[in-house]
């Protein structure tokens, strides 16, 4: 019985005949005995110095070894993770597909509505003001002009607050200055002057009202003509 033996590497090294002496021809197979590849010609060709056989001759089929040492290479290369070995599909742990509408599959989205009914009502549903906890705007309107939205505190101090008013009779005149008002004598009638005070919260009116003691008779006094 004939044996067919195809052109083979029995030498130091792995991979095709390369270099600058052999002849290959198209279509023949060389096999590799140290690598375990098999490499098939691509074209009639005989090395020489100027051009020589190359890797490029061939087409290369790794063994069974050779392909997975290379795809986990690609792999690591890739930085691909756990989700490359997994199914597509809807249920534990498949990896879920985005349909033609664009969305994934309502057998796995979530309720994500945080209300399902609002005093028992459901769906599209309008709230009254009144439901909320809200008043209608006149009592809104009174509360407003009350002093019901205000502190203890604060309604005390309006409470306490005054509005003054003191007016001079045709016998009395206002100065317009502390300085005038002590200034005056009893021939200027009875003096008054207001005197601002911005330090207090509401701003504190002070009043001042008479004459200079020195200015005024008393059983004391006395009254000279005067020379001439």
């Amino acid at each position: 019985m004939a044996i067919i033996q195809i052109k083979r590497r029995t030498s130091a090294g792995t991979g095709p005949l390369i270099g600058s002496t052999g002849t290959i021809k198209a279509g023949e197979p060389l096999v590799d005995l140290n690598g375990g590849n098999l490499f098939i010609s691509k074209q009639d060709k005989t090395g020489t110095a100027g051009n020589p056989l190359a890797t490029t001759d061939y087409i290369e089929y790794l063994n069974k070894a050779n392909a997975e040492s290379s795809m986990d290479t690609k792999i690591t290369a890739l930085a691909l993770g756990t989700a490359s070995k997994k199914n597509t599909g809807t249920t534990n742990g498949t990896v879920p597909l985005i349909g033609a509408d664009g969305k994934l599959p309502s057998s796995i989205i979530p309720d994500v509505s945080p209300v399902t009914s609002v005093n028992a009502k459901t769906g599209a549903v309008t709230i009254t003001l009144s439901e909320l906890g809200g008043v209608t705007t006149t009592t809104y309107n009174a509360h407003v002009s009350s002093n019901l939205h205000l502190t203890d505190d604060q309604r005390t101090r309006i409470a306490n607050v005054k509005n003054v008013s003191v007016s001079a009779s045709t016998a009395m005149v206002f100065t317009d200055t502390k300085v005038n008002f002590l200034a005056k004598t009893i021939t200027s009638g009875l003096v008054l002057f207001k005197e601002i005070n911005t330090t207090y919260t509401p701003n504190k009116e002070i009043f001042f009202i008479g004459l200079d003691k020195d200015v005024v008779l008393t059983h004391a006094s006395i009254i000279d003509g005067g020379t001439y």
